[in-house]
């Protein structure tokens, strides 16, 4: 059988990077799989290349893992906080006192500039709020301007990162401009108690890898602790 494959040779592959003598700079991955011997001293190398690439890499690497062990103790010094807040909430010794007390200790533990409730209601009245400064409004269920949220809400979990403008205008109608982040959680879910949004207004306070079983944990605790009253 007759084969047209060409084998390449020593001499055309020198002749090639001979001519494109910037082969390496535009394909630097070509170099990881090189066996390169040290060249004598004081000549530029690739070896030289390709080991300031692998330090690159675990340069980053290691970067990647303190970041990853940092998030790791931050997370689980939060998720003891959340514990000890969620016994704090179920120990409130009336409604009046437990609204206010959800809204400030949640600013607290997380350090947060804003926070939000928004408590939903199926009837034809809203159930009685008790007086209070806090940002807590009661919508219905159906409410069109909810819409806005069906996204977030089908995924019955906590969602952390930027909202939509319309979304920040609805939870946080003063203050709106000025929110960068938060984490949403959901209350529950068939049906949804509400909304409570922890935000900040620095943009990286809440991103999408956060840990969110805390945030799932404490929602459920809040649709719990407001149902009886809904």
């Amino acid at each position: 059988m007759d084969d047209d494959k060409q084998s390449i040779t020593t001499q055309q592959i020198k002749d090639y990077l001979e001519e494109h003598v910037d082969f390496f700079l535009d394909h630097p991955d070509a170099l990881d799989s090189l066996q390169l011997a040290q060249p004598p001293e004081g000549t530029i190398s690739l070896v030289q290349r390709q080991l300031e690439r692998l330090k690159g890499k675990n340069q980053q690497l290691h970067e990647q893992l303190s970041m990853l062990i940092d998030n790791a103790r931050q997370n689980t010094a939060l998720q003891a906080r959340i514990h000890q807040l969620c016994l704090r909430l179920m120990d409130a010794p009336s409604f009046g006192a437990l609204l206010p007390m959800l809204m400030t200790e949640l600013k607290q533990e997380f350090n947060a500039d804003e926070v939000a409730l928004r408590w939903f209601y199926a009837g034809d009245t809203p159930p009685a709020l008790p007086e209070t400064d806090e940002n807590i409004v009661q919508q219905h269920a159906d409410a069109e301007d909810l819409r806005i949220f069906d996204k977030l809400l089908s995924k019955q979990q906590p969602v952390c990162g930027r909202l939509t403008k319309a979304q920040n205008e609805l939870l946080f109608p003063q203050k709106a401009d000025k929110v960068q982040s938060v984490a949403c959680l959901p209350l529950g879910h068939e049906p949804c108690a509400g909304i409570l949004a922890i935000a900040s207004y620095d943009e990286d306070r809440f991103h999408a890898d956060m840990a969110t079983d805390y945030l799932s944990f404490l929602g459920e605790v809040t649709m719990r602790l407001l149902r009886p009253y809904g």
